[in-house]
């Protein structure tokens, strides 16, 4: 590891245990922030709302619900 690393792990070890709760909610929150970021990139071409979205969603499950109605 490096050297800025083992001292990083160092300090961490030295706080208290409620310090490092704190710092873990904190890391996984900048953690799925970055997520969020990271999908909302990726998919930032499709010009959909999140309404249009489930309304379509809503649709197809309504279809395949009619589909196995009519099997049986």
């Amino acid at each position: 590891m490096s050297a800025v690393l083992d001292k990083i792990i160092e300090e961490v070890r030295t706080l208290s245990p409620e310090e490092q709760q704190q710092l873990r909610a904190m890391l996984d929150k900048e953690a799925r922030t970055a997520e969020l970021r990271r999908i909302q990139g990726k998919y930032a071409y499709l010009n959909v709302s999140s309404e249009a979205f489930a309304a379509r969603k809503a649709e197809e499950v309504a279809l395949e619900g009619r589909h196995w109605i009519t099997r049986q």
